[in-house]
């Protein structure tokens, strides 16, 4: 998990900054976003915690405050700031120069985001912290996108990853990563991105290290996709070939962290062309999305035949 600082935060908003500006390394170590309401009534349920979430502050808190004498405000304040707050964040609707004064006084981060809803800013910023926050696990195995779907490629050392991966970038299909592909979930979706040390290569036995983003440009890469569908490549005379579903009426789930991720089992053999096998993967999991599913057509034409 990499460290999260308030300038992180800044940077990547280019919020304003109004206070704290000695403290804009201050680490932020938890998750979420704290609307201060309880706090500014002088209740803090967290009082002993010294992992706090970032405040923000917008009309409804300004309208409260606004309701009491300076004295008042400035106890509410000095509250709050005595209390390891890792920075407050304000909207347009909130503006107090004494929040402001006081803030500099404890040298606490204090920041304007301008120009935008406080629950568009609330939702920018928690996707935000997911890059920080997710779980995250490693897996070996290839990552691609195939009509918009992110096809997650596993399977033993030397049964073809790469090849079928690369095969599918040729037919236009997006490249996330090969061999260590980072697994996170966010929202309760899982996803997936190359680790950085491997980002755009992608290994070939017989070619070497390839770096796909010099041989058919940026346009083929991706840098994360959702992962929609888990494809296990085996051998065809590896047993587990015995007990593969060949009407492939139901999906296995795979669970990833606290998220289940369909997944088919195809077998390699010499001759097949397992990325169009993929593709058509890809094609049958969008349609049973759709509500169109091969399986029950079969099985309605049969239940018609019979009852003739």
């Amino acid at each position: 998990m990499r460290k999260l600082v308030v300038k992180d935060i800044i940077k990547n908003f280019n919020y304003q900054v109004l206070a704290g500006e000695n403290s804009l390394e201050r680490e932020i170590k938890v998750y979420g976003i704290n609307r201060a309401g309880l706090e500014l009534s002088g209740f803090d349920p967290e009082k002993d915690n010294t992992n706090r979430r970032v405040i923000l502050l917008s009309h409804k808190e300004y309208l409260y405050i606004s309701t009491l004498d300076q004295p008042t405000r400035i106890q509410r304040y000095e509250f709050i700031l005595n209390e390891h707050i890792p920075m407050i964040i304000l909207t347009d609707k909130f503006n107090d120069d004494l929040l402001i004064k006081i803030a500099n006084e404890h040298q606490c981060p204090v920041v304007r985001a301008p120009n935008m809803p406080t629950s568009r800013i609330y939702q920018l910023l928690l996707e935000f912290f997911d890059e920080y926050f997710a779980p995250v696990t490693e897996e070996h195995a290839s990552l691609v996108n195939v009509f918009g779907k992110g096809v997650l490629l596993k399977g033993k050392s030397g049964i073809g990853k790469s090849e079928m991966t690369l095969e599918l970038v040729k037919k236009n299909h997006l490249f996330v990563g090969d061999d260590r592909i980072l697994l996170m979930q966010k929202n309760n979706k899982i996803y997936g991105r190359s680790h950085e040390i491997l980002k755009n290569l992608i290994e070939v036995r017989g070619l070497g290290i390839i770096d796909l983003s010099k041989i058919y440009g940026l346009q083929v890469l991706l840098e994360e996709t959702r992962i929609d569908l888990i494809v296990e490549l085996i051998h065809l005379d590896d047993e587990e070939y015995k007990s593969i579903d060949r009407l492939g009426s139901e999906y296995q789930f795979v669970k990833i962290f606290d998220s289940l991720v369909p997944t088919i089992t195809i077998p390699v053999t010499y001759g097949r062309n397992v990325s169009e096998l993929v593709e058509t993967a890809v094609a049958k999991l969008k349609l049973e999305e759709a509500g169109i599913s091969s399986t029950k057509i079969l099985q309605n034409r049969l239940h018609d035949n019979l009852t003739k």
